[in-house]
């Protein structure tokens, strides 16, 4: 059986496992807080004003339009970290299942792809209305917001399944993940646009991928033009073939994680 068959086979035969994990997660998470769901709105909104404060108002620049640029980036960003530091503990963080029985190990990863995704979808939202209050007109380019959505998880998922695997024998990764998610917010046009960047410098942020996913975001929302298809195109062959490695990777080694763990 190839890997991407198996991949599939999984999630078809655990795919209730999965609905119920997913919505398990996320009663949990509203559990534990007083604000529940607000919480998932109010986050993206308080790292908005926060790096307005910082670049706008005390470093004085930006410019009049500073707001949108900085919330288009910002809602992608935290989908991309958020999904990046949950896989590092998304299979340790469920040894006690791994222990008793056996459940394909993507099952915990799709799960953590999943929990974030809707909470994505929540940001997206509240993205959607302040552009809208902002004065910016709905185009017909924003139906591709979740074409675009989906091409980010694509790219996301090879990505998390090496970081779960890694997290199994290395957990201290997640700590380390923590500072690549910093790290992400300046080699990223998340502060900044691409049009700010000289020239001789833009190609080398697009070697980071997000910079096209953010870019393309911000095309179909502010410029209403087309997202960077090419790129993308590319980013989606290159993802294809790191998610067979992945789960390649994952398949090998998923009976081991029990005695490591």
């Amino acid at each position: 059986m190839t890997v991407f068959a198996k991949f599939i086979r999984s999630i078809k035969e655990h795919k209730d496992l999965i609905r119920y994990l997913t919505f398990f997660d996320l009663k949990s998470n509203v559990a534990r807080t007083y604000m529940g769901f607000l919480w998932w709105i109010i986050d993206p909104i308080l790292y908005m004003m926060i790096y307005y404060l910082l670049v706008v108002v005390i470093l004085g620049r930006g410019g009049p339009h500073y707001l949108v640029i900085l919330f288009t980036g910002l809602i992608p960003l935290k989908f991309t970290t958020a999904c990046l530091v949950d896989s590092t503990s998304s299979i340790v963080g469920k040894a006690s299942i791994i222990k008793q029985i056996y459940v394909p190990k993507i099952v915990f990863i799709l799960v953590r792809l999943c929990v974030n995704s809707i909470k994505f979808l929540l940001s997206s939202i509240v993205l959607m209305l302040f552009l809208l209050v902002y004065g910016i007109d709905f185009e017909w380019t924003y139906l591709l917001y979740p074409l675009i959505a989906v091409i980010h998880a694509i790219i996301l998922l090879p990505l998390m399944i090496l970081f779960a695997h890694v997290g199994v024998y290395l957990r201290d990764i997640k700590n380390l993940m923590q500072y690549i998610a910093r790290v992400l917010l300046y080699v990223s046009p998340v502060l900044f646009t691409i049009s700010d960047v000289p020239k001789r410098l833009a190609g080398l942020f697009y070697l980071n991928p997000f910079t096209t996913v953010i870019e393309s975001y911000r095309n179909i929302l502010l410029h209403h033009s087309q997202p960077l298809w090419l790129l993308l195109g590319g980013l989606i062959v290159i993802s294809f073939i790191l998610l067979y490695f992945a789960l390649k990777i994952l398949f090998k080694y998923e009976n081991e994680y029990a005695k490591v763990i």
